[in-house]
């Protein structure tokens, strides 16, 4: 019986290999979830294996290139859109330093590959792979795949096995590189920059940039509270805000910025009605007003001698936005988020940055950058009210434009297809490579104009993610039977070089970073994790620091890296054909 459903089961797979590909997708998305001493596998990794192990227990499935090319130029595209806006905010300004250490890390890991493979007899498959999971870049193998496909001269048996070589280096370096890249930037890069505490060091650089997030240190707490107070008759101690009664609402607000804090009152509740305030209205004792600012403002202004705190519901029921917003104003950008928000939105709270794709910490003292995503919170009216004079609001939707989406892939497919002849092998962009320069430009388009082209986090996320997975699990299901003779015929040696490959690079950068632009540990480490796309390094180096501080070093070396070392593939495959 269990013979007959096994029978059943592989040929059902071989029949239909959309089963196989699902299949793969599910074991990898789970495989990938599993921690090892806090690491985890990712989705990707998880799903090459699994598509490896199902292409060893299902032998005899076979897919149609032309599905994994799908889902690699659909991957492609996203990862363009995604780092398109960093990608060119990086080269100018003070992102050029970033920018300068993540070509450097980029050009000498391509370097470090090339040196290797040759030394130890690799071809185009084996350095392809080597380079993958060396660097940690899983878009080399959809390209050097490309590439090994347009050399002359290879039958179709040798295409095949290239390709699953590419697949057992990547899968083997990969798995290695990763917890070494991890474990080298969170622990031992530290002490070797100097560092006796990675997370004091952070710490330090929190309190500088008035970023610390421990509540009551300062600045550190950015909680908005609304409050209500009951004027009282008493006149109170002291100069500055102390005294309240008689006052107008416009000249409490004036003297609290003028002492360096803001505060705003909202409603007044003034014998029994309830209404809004004006600049004008000036309070009298048994008023009843909204009070809305940071708590740490609140502390220092020593609110409390105004009058009691009172709980008025009906009062505190006026309606608040959250709202997301992606700054398109030219005049805002280069501006700190204080200063602008002061001359734009003075009555607006910001909650958060995101830049990137990675939430980042701020302060007022943070410079702004165009495609910021800022979150701002406020009464509904006030912040519908400006929203126009930041840039384009992020409201939550569903629909994406899949004209713009597909136009953008189309478009860079088409200027991927040319080619020019260089030492008899035809060298062109490919259709992968043109699907990556239009998503950079396309994903920097919106983020200037972000009235067009929605794409919406879940949908971007099912091209990147999904595309990217579905692409190597059909890698590994078609690489699956030559595996394991693979790993016997090139294992060790491949583990020895991957490691190689992923930390010479890392050492290179860093040691830069600390001696030419004198950059702090804790930012440093993230510009390395960046510049090598290791996203596991980023959460183990921010687990360590105890702080979000190392990402301010990650977003644009991620863009520049994931650029390079995605081109890197088809060079590498140039250089050793």
């Amino acid at each position: 019986m269990e013979v007959a459903v096994w029978n059943w089961l592989s040929d059902a797979l071989v029949a239909h290999p959309e089963i196989a590909i699902f299949l793969a997708l599910g074991l990898g998305f789970f495989v990938g979830k599993l921690k090892i001493k806090g690491i985890a596998l990712g989705p990707v990794t998880g799903t090459l294996l699994s598509g490896v192990l199902v292409g060893i227990v299902f032998d005899g499935i076979d897919i149609p290139d032309l599905v994994k090319t799908v889902a690699f130029v659909a991957f492609l595209f996203a990862l363009g859109y995604n780092v398109g806006p960093q990608f060119f905010a990086g080269l100018r300004g003070d992102g050029v330093k970033q920018v300068i250490l993540a070509v450097v890390n980029c050009v000498f890991g391509l370097i470090v590959v090339i040196v290797l493979a040759k030394a130890l007899g690799y071809g185009p498959g084996w350095g392809a792979g080597l380079l993958a999971g060396g660097l940690t870049q899983s878009a080399v193998i959809g390209v050097a795949d490309s590439a090994i496909a347009a050399l002359p001269g290879l039958s179709d048996a040798d295409i095949k096995e290239m390709e699953s070589q590419v697949a057992v280096g990547y899968a083997v370096c990969y798995l290695f590189g990763t917890a070494a890249a991890a474990f080298f930037l969170s622990t031992v890069a530290p002490r070797m920059l100097g560092s006796k505490s990675l997370a004091a060091d952070a710490h330090e650089m929190e309190q500088r940039l008035g970023v610390a997030k421990e509540p009551g240190i300062g600045k550190a707490y950015y909680s908005v509270v609304r409050r209500a107070y009951r004027i009282s008759g008493d006149t109170g101690a002291g100069g500055g805000v102390a005294t309240v009664t008689g006052r107008t609402v416009g000249d409490l607000e004036e003297r609290a910025l003028e002492l360096g804090h803001r505060v705003m009152f909202h409603d007044i509740r003034r014998d029994g009605s309830v209404m809004p305030v004006e600049r004008s209205t000036a309070l009298q004792p048994g008023d009843v007003v909204t009070l809305a600012a940071r708590r740490p403002d609140l502390v220092a202004l020593d609110v409390d001698r105004w009058g009691e705190e009172v709980d008025d519901e009906e009062l505190l029921a006026y309606s608040i936005e959250t709202l997301d917003i992606v700054i398109t104003k030219k005049e805002l950008v280069g501006m700190t988020i204080g200063d602008a928000f002061a001359q734009h939105a003075p009555r607006l709270f910001v909650t958060k940055l995101v830049r990137g794709g990675q939430e980042i910490p701020w302060s007022d003292a943070t410079e702004i950058h165009r495609g910021d995503e800022i979150t701002v919170q406020g009464g509904k009216e006030e912040v519908e009210a400006v929203v126009g004079d930041l840039g384009y609001p992020n409201r939550t939707k569903d629909a994406t434009d899949m004209s713009y989406v597909g136009f953008g892939i189309v478009v860079g497919a088409l200027i991927g297809v040319p080619t020019i002849a260089v030492a008899g092998a035809d060298i062109g962009l490919t259709t992968s490579g043109g699907a990556l320069i239009m998503g950079l430009v396309f994903g920097w388009l919106r983020a200037k104009s972000p009235t067009f082209g929605q794409f919406p986090p879940a949908a971007n996320w099912m091209l990147s993610t999904g595309g990217l997975c579905m692409f190597v699990g059909i890698v590994g299901i078609m690489a699956g039977p030559d595996f394991v003779s693979g790993v016997r015929e090139e294992g060790l040696s491949l583990v020895v070089a991957g490691l190689v490959v992923t930390l010479l690079p890392m050492l290179l950068t860093m040691y830069l970073a600390k001696w030419l632009f004198k950059i702090p540990v804790p930012v440093n480490l993230g510009i390395v994790a960046g510049a090598n796309t290791t996203t596991a390094s980023i959460g183990a180096i921010t687990d360590t620091a105890k702080s979000q501080i190392p990402v301010l070093g990650y977003t644009i070396p991620y863009a520049i890296g994931n650029v390079l070392l995605t081109i890197w593939g088809a060079v590498i495959v140039a250089v050793l054909a």
